[in-house]
């Protein structure tokens, strides 16, 4: 059955052959130009022909002529074929106009305690980079660097889970579990806390879904503990826990490491059985060339946060 020819199977590199063809009124120095072969640019403009449904050229001894449906097609297409091809041209001047940004996706915990020095290091050594800070659910930290939505991604991850074939997941700390406890609390007189200790209290959870609300629950299972709490509140975010801890709702479960007295009303307390730390990695795209700004922002973090300094 013969192939029925429209509209919509005309293509790009057809207009701009047929352009420089008539402009050259050469098959060979239009094909020079495009870096194909003369041949390849004449089958070029018979598919045009055939999905037009008439003859845009014909041969005048050595030399090409236009049709008058072929002059028609040109005057239409050509402001356009010079427009495309300056397109790279403008759109890399206009790049240059625009101000260098980084995107970074993380938690409000470790935006408050272990990011503020390699920020402010990044900022000052490069004052004309805007950040751009992200805080999502974190079940989404690490994705959005692969939805393109940021750039890089301190978040926390879990080595034995599967990952993301286009990330890259680079260690940078692990943070224990400990409870949060109120200074008030009948627990704070204790020298060593243990998780039965916890059966006594209410106790406030990081939220359902995050990686350090996982580990929590295997551990509580491991020790027989798992539906025995008494969950008084699920909190997503580090500042809330502090918050209710402080006014003595419950003690908090968390994997935090930060100076004792950053939490002037709070103590941080170490669990005796727990095992279960949580990482912290650094994530970015595995392909593709990153912007300076990017790796001098990885650099930073590495240093700082690795204790490479």
């Amino acid at each position: 059955m013969a192939r029925i020819y429209r509209y919509k199977d005309m293509q790009l590199a057809q207009l701009r052959g047929f352009c420089l063809a008539a402009r050259e009124r050469n098959f060979t120095a239009a094909a020079r130009q495009l870096g194909l072969s003369a041949s390849t640019v004449w089958e070029q403009l018979r598919a045009l022909e055939r999905t037009l449904g008439c003859s845009l050229l014909y041969r005048q001894g050595r030399a090409i002529e236009l049709t008058v449906e072929g002059q028609l097609l040109l005057d239409l297409v050509q402001p356009h074929i010079e427009a495309l091809d300056s397109l790279k041209r403008l759109f890399d001047a206009g790049r240059a106009q625009l101000a260098p940004h980084l995107v970074i996706a993380s938690s409000q915990y470790l935006l408050r305690f272990h990011l503020p020095e390699p920020i402010q290091e990044f900022t000052s050594t490069y004052p004309k980079v805007q950040l751009k800070i992200q805080l999502p659910s974190a079940q989404h930290q690490a994705s959005i660097v692969e939805d393109r939505a940021a750039d890089i991604a301190i978040c926390a991850f879990e080595p034995e889970e599967p990952r993301s074939e286009v990330l890259t997941y680079e260690p940078l700390l692990e943070l224990p579990l400990q409870m949060l406890i109120s200074r008030n609390h009948p627990l704070a007189r204790k020298k060593v806390v243990t998780l039965q200790d916890l059966l006594k209290h209410p106790v406030i959870l990081p939220a359902e879904g995050a990686i350090s609300r996982r580990l929590i629950d295997r551990l509580l299972v491991k020790h027989d503990l798992a539906g025995r709490l008494q969950v008084v509140m699920e909190a997503p975010m580090f500042d809330t826990t502090q918050q209710y801890v402080e006014m003595g709702v419950g003690v908090g479960l968390m994997h935090i490491q930060v100076p004792r007295k950053t939490l002037a009303n709070i103590q941080l307390r170490p669990i005796a059985e727990s095992q279960a730390p949580l990482m912290i990695a650094m994530v970015t795209r595995k392909h593709g060339k990153h912007p300076e700004e990017i790796l001098q922002f990885q650099e930073i973090v590495r240093r700082s946060l690795s204790g490479t300094k």
